[in-house]
Formats: structure tokens, C-alpha cells, sequence
């Protein structure tokens, strides 16, 4: 597996078991809107195994609802896909023969599941086989998937990253990271790069001559070079000397668990090459794989890998909860019956820490209740109709309709800075321009809610004149979702998931 293709393959990921995992969760038909408690699969579509091995085969549950699910269970096979027995399955051990009483999970909640297969020798002309997955919630039905099992004799490269546990640190603190990687397949793999990825601002310390960033689809990780053969069979560590250590900053936000992925890809002898001259000469101590077991095969086999999705691994560093005083940024409309005129309004994060970034139980959002006498005609693409994020108006398609906007705060803001949105609307000739409201939701960090509320005023200037924000781009008649699309849609699909029981899943 090529790097470029695993930072990508890290960074959809990243989407999907963040804030878009939501998106697995789109109602195809959904009942009266109510509470509910939904737990999601997260598995690999297909899974490669050599003939006569053991293969570990590990997926993650999600209650993606913002209530605790109680009485979970997981289900391997049904009536209708039985699991076929040349395939060599075996359930989780605590599992009572291929259902899996799982208890409980809290909102946002995280669970990993492994399953063994070991198919007979010499059954390459086999069909592939399907392991079916559910979950139900008390008894009823969940999230459905399955996951495709391919034999093979000819084997290769299988690369697997071991679990890594969650991690409990305050602002300040760090802690050394586990790290175990595995060759579970029949050939070696002469060049290995391990890729560090903290989405939400958790930094790695991995100040190695043998790392650097690398950047792909806007996603930064650290990628640190390993010149060395890992064995089919073998594995490896990081030496107590040179350890994977994550720090919190002193002003991180907090409750939150801030996700971090760990991932081991197979180099090829270019990127090696080109990677050697661009370190040359780099100062500090370099990182080192230290062996723990290996069997070596012939000869090393090119960096396909067999089963890419075992390749990285997921823990979570919890914060426990900081403060950051969230204040409302206000604005006016400026300018002449019949003009159009641009605001910013948002919110401040007045500190001392950071915002906490979105989360399946919770997204930070301001609501713009639009003075009157005005009329929008462009709107900022982090902005819905509705009141509030449980009251989003999603069949709006008409600006002139809108009248109170739900802006989202997608990222997590440091102290001192601002979050802002950039409206657009039409000056009407109104016997009255009533002030509206800019009303920020600090959530729990925000204990100081005298600030959380401005005024969006409307100021009118003589015939010709103008003021506000200078406005660029032509006027949209309709509501558009530009550059935050994807979290846009997650966010929609949350706050669905939230309100509504799915009946269909739609991949």
C-alpha cells in the first residue's frame, strides 16, 4: 500500500468514525421523530486470508446516539447468510456461540470487536464467503453490515497495528504510547513507516531524524522511516528509549476525547531513497523498531498488503472538562433602502482554554435570529434554517423564507480567538427594522452565560450609500453548502440520528 493512498485512506477515516460517521446513519425512512438509542458498525468491506493461518479480524461499534444504550448485543450470521464452516470462524470469547451480550454503551461511546478465521489448506477454489453482522438495542435491530472473506494460497505482506489502550490526561500532562506492529502474513517487508495522525490538535511527540509531516487530503501526519525488514510472522516494539509520546496542551478543552490514530504502511525502496536525502544530515536521536518475535520468509515481496484495514489503530486521550467563556459577536447591516449589506457575527472564546471540538453528543453552534426589515439573500455555508440544532428547518430551500439561522462551529476555538459567519441581506423599506439577536451555546465549558447573547442591528445611510462588509460573489437564491459539505452533512445526519429511529440504513 502506497503512503499517499494510506494518509488518504487515514483521513476518510478520520471522517467516517468522527463527526460523519453520523452519515452512515441517513434515514432512509424514519418514524415519529423521538429519542432513540442507535449503535453503528464500523468494519472492513472485505477481508484477504491465507489458507492454513489464523487471521484477526477486528471492527469498532459506535452508539452514535446521545442516550446510554442499554442491553446491546452483537450478532455474527443469520438465518438467511449463515457463517460457512470451511471459513474457520470463531466468535469473541466471551461470547455465547455467535451472539455477543455487550451490556451497555455511553453516548459516543467506542467498542472493538475481534473475530478469528482460520480456513483449511488448499481451498483456493472456494467462493468467497460472508461473515454478517448486526446489532440490536433490547432486542431490536440496530445497524446491519457484512464483511466478505477472500481465501488465498498465494499470500503476502499482512501488516497489523496492535490495540492501543485509551488514555486519561489533564492539560500539561503526557504519557508514552504502546506501540506493537505485526507481520501476520507469509512474506517479509523490507521498509516500514509508521504514520501518526492527531486530527484535533493533540500533538505527537516524535521529534526523530527518521520523522517528518506529510499532508495529504488537508490531513497533516508524522511519518517516521524504519530501514529495516520486518519478517512474515514477526513483530516489533518501540524501545523505552525512543517511545510514541502524546502531550496535552495546558489550555486544551476539555470533556473530550481527543481521537488519535496510530498506522504502519509498507515503504517501497523509492520513497525510502527519496526520504534519506531529504534527511540527510537531520540532527536529534533517531526512533528504532525493536524485534519481539520473527520468522523470516525467502525473500522480501513489493508493500502490497493484504488487509489494509488492520493497518492503523484508534485511542483516545480523554480531557477532563476545562473552562472557555463563549461570547457572542454582534454586528450591523449598514446601508440605504434597497442596498444589500454583509455582517460577520459569531461567537469569542474568551478563554482560558479552547472550545471543545464537535463530538457525537455535542456540536457548538450560534443561532442568528435576523433583524426585521431585512431580507437574506446569501448565507454563510455553516449556517441552517432553524432555532437550534434540534430545530433544523432542512425542507427551507428559499432565502427570503429565513428568518433565524443555526450556525455551526466545527473546529475548536483557542482562547481569544473568534468564530464568525458572514451573512448577506437585502435593506427592505420597513415601517420598522427590529433588532435581532446573535445568541452563542457555550455548552458546559461555559459558565459565565451573561455574554452569550448580542444584538444584529440594522443601520440605514443615505440613498447611495453603503456600509457593512464588502460583498463578493454573486447572490445565492438558494441555500448552498460549499467547503464544509462533508461535516455539514455529518452534522445534519447527527442531529437526524438524535431525533428520529432508523429504520434503513444507507451506506
Amino acid at each position: 500500500m502506497r503512503l499517499r493512498a494510506f494518509l488518504s485512506r487515514l483521513a476518510l477515516t478520520t471522517a467516517a468514525s468522527g463527526l460523519a460517521l453520523n452519515g452512515l446513519a441517513l434515514p432512509a425512512q424514519a418514524a415519529d421523530e423521538q429519542d432513540f438509542a442507535y449503535v453503528a458498525i464500523l468494519a472492513p468491506e472485505t477481508v484477504t486470508v491465507i489458507n492454513g493461518q489464523a487471521k484477526t479480524v477486528k471492527f469498532d461499534l459506535y452508539n452514535i446516539s446521545d442516550t446510554k444504550t442499554n442491553n446491546v448485543a452483537l450478532n455474527f450470521g443469520t438465518a438467511a447468510q449463515p457463517i460457512r464452516a470451511d471459513l474457520g470462524f470463531a466468535a469473541p470469547a466471551d461470547c455465547a456461540g455467535n451472539t455477543c451480550q455487550l451490556g451497555s454503551l455511553k453516548p459516543g461511546e467506542r467498542r472493538s470487536v475481534k473475530f478469528t478465521l482460520k480456513p483449511a489448506a488448499g481451498g483456493t477454489t472456494a467462493p468467497a464467503g460472508t461473515i454478517a453482522l448486526s446489532t440490536s438495542v433490547a432486542g431490536t435491530t440496530s445497524d446491519e453490515t457484512s464483511i466478505a472473506v477472500v481465501r488465498t494460497d498465494k499470500g503476502g505482506v499482512d501488516l497489523e497495528m496492535g490495540d492501543i489502550a485509551d488514555l486519561k490526561l489533564s492539560p500539561g500532562k503526557s504519557a508514552n504510547v504502546p506501540v506493537v506492529v505485526a507481520n501476520s502474513g507469509n512474506k517479509d517487508v523490507k521498509a516500514l513507516g509508521l504514520v501518526v495522525l492527531s486530527p484535533f490538535g493533540l500533538t505527537p511527540a516524535l521529534a526523530y531524524r527518521n520523522c517528518e509531516k506529510a499532508t495529504e487530503e488537508g490531513i497533516t501526519a508524522i511519518v517516521c522511516v524504519f530501514n529495516d525488514t520486518l519478517a512474515a510472522g514477526g513483530s516489533f516494539t518501540l524501545p523505552s528509549a525512543t517511545p510514541l509520546r502524546v502531550k496535552v496542551p495546558g489550555n486544551a478543552a476539555g470533556p473530550y476525547d481527543y481521537p488519535i490514530y496510530v498506522g504502519v504502511v509498507g515503504l517501497s525502496d523509492k520513497y525510502v531513497f527519496d526520504f534519506t536525502k531529504r534527511t540527510a544530515g537531520a540532527a536529534g536521536a533517531e526512533l528504532k523498531m525493536e524485534t519481539i518475535a520473527s520468522t523470516t520468509a525467502e525473500e522480501p515481496e513489493p508493500v502490497d498488503d493484504l488487509n489494509e484495514d488492520d493497518n492503523y489503530t484508534l485511542f483516545s486521550v480523554s480531557v477532563p472538562k476545562t473552562s472557555a467563556d463563549s461570547a457572542a459577536v454582534g454586528g450591523t447591516f449598514t446601508g440605504a433602502i434597497g442596498t444589500k449589506a454583509s455582517v460577520e457575527v459569531g461567537m469569542r472564546n474568551r478563554g482560558p482554554a479552547s472550545t471543545v471540538p464537535p463530538a457525537v453528543t455535542w456540536i457548538q453552534y450560534v443561532h442568528v435570529k435576523l433583524p426585521t426589515g431585512v431580507e437574506l439573500t446569501k448565507s454563510d455555508d455553516r449556517c441552517l434554517p432553524g432555532t437550534s440544532f434540534d430545530d433544523i428547518d432542512e425542507s427551507v430551500r428559499d432565502l427570503s423564507e429565513v428568518t433565524d439561522l443555526v450556525c455551526l462551529v466545527l473546529e475548536s476555538v483557542p482562547a481569544d480567538k473568534k468564530h464568525l459567519f458572514t451573512l448577506t441581506a437585502e435593506i427592505l423599506d420597513a415601517a420598522e427594522h427590529k433588532a435581532g439577536t446573535v445568541t452563542v451555546d457555550g455548552g458546559v465549558q461555559d459558565s459565565k452565560t451573561g455574554n452569550n447573547k448580542a444584538a444584529l442591528t440594522v443601520k440605514l445611510t443615505a440613498a447611495g450609500g453603503g456600509g457593512g462588509l464588502p460583498i463578493t460573489g454573486a447572490p445565492a437564491g438558494l441555500i448552498a453548502v460549499g467547503g464544509a459539505v462533508l461535516l455539514l452533512a455529518g452534522a445534519i445526519a447527527f442531529r437526524a440520528a438524535r431525533r428520529r429511529r432508523i429504520i434503513t440504513v444507507v451506506e
